[in-house]
């Protein structure tokens, strides 16, 4: 219990020191990791049933060569990739939102700096240093949070595409074999 009263304590004045711009990144961070995680366990568990279930209804057809047929698989096709690209946007959004945030804070924190400058001058290097530790904390954040999204959403996105590539080839033109 004391551990965890410790390192909600280190996280709140690593917050105190980057100033409101890392609750914002954080905030950020947060909702982007619940969508990958999100994603992660779509294509886990859900999005395999949901494809089974869009080959089996494909394989029930019988009659697969018209036009109607081929536009049924395309429209197969596309209901299986919005599935699959659902919150894609959105965290690439977030991700390229992280290092965008660290750049506001490295400017609030420059001009925090260039206020005590300009109040008490050069002489006054404790308050200078604060202002430096919030134009710095943010940007290292924005930063480490968009290297690890970025990893992350490059990954899934990859998954999304390799998935549909697959289900597309499981439906198949060729009419179902029948028993003699």
């Amino acid at each position: 219990m004391w551990a965890l009263v410790e390192a909600l304590e280190t996280i709140r004045d690593f917050h105190v020191a980057g100033g409101v711009v890392l609750w914002v990144i954080g905030f950020n961070t947060v909702i982007m990791w619940t969508l990958i995680i999100e994603r992660t366990l779509h294509y886990r568990i859900s999005f395999p049933r949901q494809m089974d279930q869009i080959v089996e209804q494909w394989n029930a057809r019988t009659e697969r060569h018209s036009w109607h047929a081929r536009q049924i698989r395309r429209m197969l096709i596309a209901q299986i990739t919005a599935s699959a690209d659902f919150s894609l946007p959105v965290l690439r959004m977030l991700v390229a939102l992280c290092p965008l945030f660290g750049l506001l804070g490295t400017v609030t924190g420059m001009i925090e700096v260039f206020d005590v400058m300009n109040t008490f001058g050069t002489t006054n290097s404790r308050s200078m240093a604060s202002g430096i530790s919030r134009a710095t904390l943010p940007t290292m954040a924005g930063m480490g949070a968009a290297i690890y999204g970025l990893f992350a959403t490059r990954l899934l996105c990859r998954h999304a595409v390799k998935q549909v590539e697959l289900f597309a080839d499981r439906l198949t033109l060729s009419s179902p074999q029948r028993a003699a």
